[in-house]
């Protein structure tokens, strides 16, 4: 009777992928006890930043390129352009996140269960194949370095979206991933060990 007790005294979160997590390792020491509790923070401030980084990777380099090749793709991205385009975008901050979990936690299952549960604060529906999981699993044997590869795949889900089978637009897309991928960084760093987000 006393087992049954504490089973039901153990602490229960709204967060179903923090509430699996709790129950598979137990009671959180103090790091990821805080940011656990920053999770719905950082959840805001991603979206936020998916935002900005939709204009500053994406529309503002589409205006470059209807200047430099006489297009109009900027007039023709429509709300549901946009919105499938900062989705894709905000895959990318999650596996940005993931990773840089797993550099801080190597060992154990943190690195995926907080990335999934800040996918449930986002969206509030746990990840599915159609997520940032999608990015994560992507290979492709043509780049001998695999962080390669979801760039890649960025470009292509881009041009998809656009409906544009240019080579020269997809890599234009691909190298702004490393501009996304940084700006999560500072932007997880930022609220979890209230780091500056400019840098020296």
């Amino acid at each position: 009777m006393i087992s049954f007790k504490n089973l039901f005294k153990r602490q229960h979160y709204p967060n179903p992928a923090i509430n699996t997590l709790f129950y598979t390792v137990g009671q959180f020491d103090d790091t990821v006890e805080e940011m656990v509790s920053l999770l719905p923070k950082l959840a805001e401030t991603y979206q936020e930043g998916g935002t900005y980084l939709l204009h500053k990777t994406l529309l503002s380099q589409f205006e470059e390129y209807d200047v430099q090749y006489g297009q109009d793709l900027s007039i023709q991205i429509d709300e549901e352009k946009s919105e499938r385009m900062l989705r894709k975008i905000m895959s990318l901050m999650l596996v940005s996140f993931f990773r840089a979990l797993s550099s801080h936690f190597p060992d154990g299952p943190y690195p995926s269960a907080l990335s999934d549960a800040l996918h449930y604060e986002i969206y509030q529906s746990l990840p599915d194949e159609d997520s940032f999981v999608d990015y994560l699993t992507y290979e492709n044997r043509n780049f001998e370095d695999s962080r390669m590869a979801p760039a890649y795949k960025f470009g292509n889900d881009i041009a998809e979206i656009l409906s544009i089978p240019d080579l020269s637009f997809s890599f234009m897309v691909a190298q702004q991933v490393a501009v996304i991928s940084d700006i999560s960084n500072r932007l997880m760093r930022w609220v979890f060990f209230d780091e500056p987000i400019e840098q020296n």
